[in-house]
Parts: C-alpha cells; sequence; structure tokens
C-alpha cells in the first residue's frame, strides 16, 4: 500500500484538481457526498461510494458546498488479475455502498492506519487482506455478486487462489491448490479459463509478483527477504523471473 486516508474532506471548499494517477486507487465516500471529477465533465455527487481507478486514469474531487465528507481512501501498486480485466485504462469503476460496507471499510482503514503509523511484522499480512476485500468487493459488484450465473465457478477460483496465497511462500504446485479445493488437475484448469480466460500458472504466477511488489515498495525489505516471501528458490531465481515479467530487474523498478 502507498498512500491511506481516512478523515474529513472539503471538497466543496476546496476542490482536489484533476491529475493523472500512478496508483490502483480505491476512494470510498461513506458519509456525506463527494463526486470524481474528470476533464471536461463534473461528476454527479453521491453518497456512500466507492470508485476504483488504474494508473493512468486522470481525475479529481468534487463536494458539497462547505458540507464535509468522510473519505476512505487507499492507493495499491497493483490490484488481483481478475480485477484488472475489469477495468478499463480509460474508466473508473463506481460502486455503491451499504451502511455495513461503510462501516467494514472504516474499520480496515483503522486496522491499517495501525500499521501505517507503527510498522510491524503484520504490516504487509493487513494490507494484503485489505486489498482483497476491497477487490472483492469491486469484483463481485461488476460481476452481480451472488446471482450471476458464474458465481459458484468464481468463488471456487477465488477459494483456490486464497489458499494458495496464504502460502504462497513455499510456491504450492497446481496439483496442491486442486487438491485444497476439491477438484482434479484439469476441472482447475477449467475453471481458470471459464473465469478469468487464462491457465492457473500465469494467473498463480500474478500472485507471487503481487506480493513481491508490495514488498518491494517497502523501504528497507532486502530482495532475499522477497525472493523467499514468494516462493522462489533463490534471489537470482527471483531476479530473472522479474526481469522476464517485467522487463527490468527488482532492482531498476525500485529506483
Amino acid at each position: 500500500m502507498n498512500y491511506l486516508v481516512d478523515g474529513l474532506r472539503y471538497y466543496g471548499l476546496t476542490p482536489f484538481g484533476a491529475n493523472q494517477r500512478g496508483r490502483w486507487e480505491f476512494q470510498a465516500v461513506v458519509s456525506g457526498a463527494i463526486g470524481m471529477t474528470v476533464p471536461g465533465r463534473e461528476g454527479r455527487l453521491a453518497r456512500r461510494t466507492l470508485w476504483l481507478s488504474g494508473p493512468g486514469h486522470v481525475h479529481g474531487w468534487a463536494g458539497d458546498g462547505g458540507r464535509a465528507a468522510r473519505v476512505v481512501v487507499f492507493h495499491f501498486p497493483t490490484v488481483p488479475e481478475p480485477l484488472k480485466r475489469l477495468v478499463r485504462d480509460d474508466e473508473a469503476v463506481e460502486v455503491a455502498l451499504t451502511e455495513a460496507a461503510c462501516r467494514r471499510l472504516r474499520a480496515l482503514a483503522k486496522r491499517a492506519m495501525g500499521y501505517w503509523r507503527h510498522p510491524s511484522a503484520g504490516m504487509v499480512m493487513c494490507y494484503e487482506h485489505v486489498l482483497l476485500e476491497l477487490s472483492l468487493l469491486v469484483y463481485e459488484a461488476r460481476r452481480g455478486g451472488a446471482g450471476d450465473p458464474g458465481a459458484d465457478n468464481d468463488s471456487r477460483v477465488g477459494e483456490a487462489l486464497r489458499w494458495y496465497a496464504e502460502r504462497v511462500e513455499r510456491n504450492p504446485s497446481q496439483a496442491e491448490v486442486a487438491r485444497a479445493v476439491n477438484v482434479s488437475p484439469s476441472h482447475l484448469r477449467r475453471l481458470f479459463h471459464e473465469v478469468l480466460q487464462a491457465a492457473p500458472k500465469p494467473v498463480l504466477d500474478g500472485v507471487r509478483f503481487q506480493r513481491a511488489i508490495q514488498l518491494m515498495a517497502e523501504p528497507g525489505v532486502k530482495l532475499s527477504t522477497v525472493s523467499d516471501a514468494c516462493g522462489f528458490e533463490s534471489q537470482s531465481a527471483f531476479s530473472r523471473a522479474f526481469k522476464a515479467k517485467f522487463g527490468c530487474a527488482p532492482e531498476v523498478w525500485r529506483g
């Protein structure tokens, strides 16, 4: 996580001008009203709403006159692959929130804020948990939730991804993942192709690299620690795999 806010904003008095974001941004208004603005178009004010935009999206924020709004904002360097497939570069996704969802977002922000102010060993797990909850909220809203005809398959794939993510440091095989969710390896492949239009291996590799990028975004984390935490045999193996996927060495990506 690269940025975190939980507080009052007066976007009506001091609008946040449109600019290009460099990260994935989740911004929610949990009380009051705000609106996303894009060049050439004023956004409508909305209450109890979550917006998700990807890197490169240009937008700002406006508010309701002098009235305060409480917002919760999270920025992440990446999001899970299923979510990337649902969000186009030139659009932002807007999701209506229930009162319960608003309370949950504030609870997530409160927990994350504790680690933000006082980093400790549980920080990365907390941030990953926050990202997964936010991503699932948007994904289910976009896909239609439990009423979606593919919801059962989505759930099985999600279960597989969560199981793998919790054990990514040992890089479980596809056969192990399949056994964990009570399907055969061939059926697991069919599920992944149906839900994600991709084979399990690149998606599971994406989970590893997602963990790696989150770790590398934290100052002071050694590359050897990253490689161990992400299930690579060695730091050199991690560096080779990272360069093959992203076109640059991890040291270069870190700047």
